[in-house]
């Protein structure tokens, strides 16, 4: 629809999907429920958009404990006809990490309504293998901006095209990581964490200095470097790569929400039941 301060109101051509100008809305009706749990409607509102969530997740989930486990999940955009753009932006993978969080803080009565629980895990788990496997898809391990999406199952990766091929060294996987750690304990997801972080260190690395930069072509060794640092490889990137091999009294998510750049606020105990 227009913005709020446009009338009358109107549909606009739109897209479904979880990358640019979409993520942070979603990450925070979940994360402002949790700063003031009596705004149900925020929890309420992010529960619909969980059920709407496997539309744009290929293959469909498979629930089972075991297909779990290796199942990799990728997420696309469908146009506003419906027809699905098999195209995965690397901006989408902090959703791991977001479903992996509500795994931890929704009530117990939520997650129990149909196939949730289990929906949850299988998407929260596949997503973030299907990222962390975007890092390995590139000659230096550093994740691609964006690529594209085979249209028959398994949904294999496409190699990089030339328009995805640029590094910002987004802070997504890392996040991701960081909550599936916390959630289950698997030592893999500090495995996969510190390749994350050592093909930064051999790939983005600033020669001589302790300064990072982003990279022009993922596919290319030796990488050329742009002469800039986004705020968020430190903000996020290495914040949530340091919290991931950190003691969980680093930073106790009983105590504390981090917000969408990764800045932790306070919030009330948790009361989950």
């Amino acid at each position: 629809l227009t913005s709020p301060g446009t009338t009358p109101v109107r549909p606009m051509v739109a897209k479904k999907a979880l990358g640019a100008l979409a993520d942070s809305y979603y990450e925070y009706l979940l994360k402002q429920w949790l700063q003031d749990p009596t705004d149900v409607f925020l929890k309420d509102m992010w529960l619909t958009f969980l059920d709407d969530l496997p539309a744009i997740v290929k293959p469909a989930p498979d629930l089972s404990e075991q297909a779990r486990q290796g199942q990799r999940l990728r997420i696309v955009e469908l146009d506003a006809t419906g027809e699905p753009n098999w195209k995965m932006d690397h901006l989408s993978c902090f959703a791991g990490g977001m479903l992996a969080l509500a795994l931890m803080e929704l009530p117990a009565a939520d997650l129990q309504q149909g196939a949730r629980n289990a929906t949850l895990w299988a998407m929260a788990e596949g997503i973030t293998g299907s990222c962390v496997d975007l890092w390995g898809l590139t000659k230096t391990g550093l994740a691609p901006e964006f690529t594209y999406v085979k249209s028959k199952e398994p949904h294999d990766f496409k190699p990089v095209p030339h328009s995805g091929k640029f590094s910002f060294l987004r802070p997504e996987t890392a996040e991701s990581l960081f909550y599936l750690y916390r959630l289950t304990g698997d030592s893999k997801y500090r495995l996969w964490g510190k390749t994350l972080f050592r093909a930064i260190q051999s790939h983005a690395q600033v020669e001589g200095e302790e300064t990072f930069s982003s990279v022009i072509n993922v596919n290319e060794v030796p990488s050329r470097k742009v002469d800039e640092m986004q705020s968020f490889v430190m903000a996020e990137t290495f914040k949530y790569l340091y919290l991931l091999f950190s003691p969980a009294d680093a930073l106790s998510l009983d105590q504390f929400v981090l917000n969408t750049e990764g800045h932790p606020l306070h919030r009330p105990p948790r009361t989950r039941t």
